[in-house]
């Protein structure tokens, strides 16, 4: 498996966000996708035209999501056609439908690593950001089941004003279940299929940047968290305005909704139907946001130097984060 990561990163290989469905049990703070009114659910048909047509452009990694993207009947078959395809598949939920059972077909059709929100170790303050009741027991749960299925997993914690006091004591409480902890920077989304945001993600520059600080602390002081040292260190430099990489959304990693409509990244508008899509886009050389789920990755992307300075940096942790087969 690690030989695909190597192939993905140094052979060029685009990525894509892929919302196969806005469906959602969840009522989060900062997300707005559960008051949409027209519920879709991507159908295995389209996703096997969409997957082929990815993979016919050089894709090779894809990140399922939603909504709640295991609400979608088809998506153990949308696993396993990606996964015939030779992709990267990793897996974005909110946790709350993880038992044994659906644990293991994810185990069985391949998912390469499975990201779980959690946002807190507190079951009242977990119940106010997500609007769900008993969320922190079924959590651990599905994380027990993942677990024990051997699927590589990781916490993925977005600060808001709920946990920026208590980040310590959350990374600690998630990694004594002996999983790392991946930071998803506050950003607030407008232009895209849903918004992301509210009053519990408004952080001002500095006192984001002195967050960043501390978690950077935490990484140095041997706590598992996921993101890159390189990439922690580009927050606070662009929180600076200083720093020195920049984003490629909208060139090498895409996002793509529940309506089959691809979108430069979250932040830019400008969608088009993927049937309409070349994907013979130039490189912008984009540095307008901290959203991480394009500007982490596109560190790996930038240059076959950097990506290798990344890996190496921290190859016993990206080990344990990809499934091997």
């Amino acid at each position: 498996m690690l030989k695909s990561v190597f192939s993905n990163f140094f052979f060029d290989k685009k990525a894509i966000i892929f919302a196969i469905t806005n469906v959602c049990n969840y009522k989060c703070e900062m997300c707005s996708i559960w008051k949409q009114k027209n519920k879709r659910m991507v159908k295995l048909d389209e996703a096997k035209k969409v997957l082929i047509k990815l993979y016919k452009n050089n894709f090779g990694t894809i990140q399922i999501t939603g909504g709640e993207p295991l609400l979608n009947p088809d998506v153990f078959s949308i696993i396993n056609f990606a996964k015939k395809l030779n992709f990267l598949v990793f897996l974005v939920s909110n946790g709350s439908l993880i038992n044994e059972s659906v644990a293991h077909k994810l185990s069985v059709y391949g998912v390469d690593n499975f990201g779980i929100s959690f946002h807190h170790y507190d079951e009242t303050i977990s119940e106010k950001i997500f609007n769900h009741k008993s969320i922190l027991s079924k959590t651990i749960n599905s994380i027990k089941c993942l677990k024990k299925e051997n699927i590589p997993t990781e916490a993925l914690f977005t600060l808001s004003k709920y946990n920026e006091n208590d980040i310590e004591k959350i990374v600690d409480y998630i990694n004594s279940f002996d999983i790392g902890v991946s930071f998803c920077i506050p950003t607030i989304v407008k232009e895209t299929s849903y918004s992301l945001g509210g009053n519990c993600m408004n952080f001002s520059r500095e006192e984001l940047k002195n967050k960043f600080l501390e978690i950077i602390r935490l990484k140095k002081k041997g706590y598992n968290i996921v993101n890159n040292m390189i990439f922690l260190k580009e927050v606070v430099d662009f929180l600076e305005g200083k720093n020195r990489h920049y984003c490629l959304g909208g060139y090498k990693i895409f996002y793509l909704d529940w309506n089959l409509d691809l979108y430069p990244c979250m932040i830019k508008g400008q969608n088009t139907p993927i049937d309409e899509v070349n994907f013979n886009f130039e490189n912008e050389k984009c540095n307008k946001c901290l959203l991480q789920c394009f500007r982490e990755p596109s560190l790996f992307l930038l240059s076959k130097s950097l990506a290798l300075k990344l890996i190496l940096q921290e190859l016993p942790n990206y080990s344990k984060l990809i499934k091997r087969r």
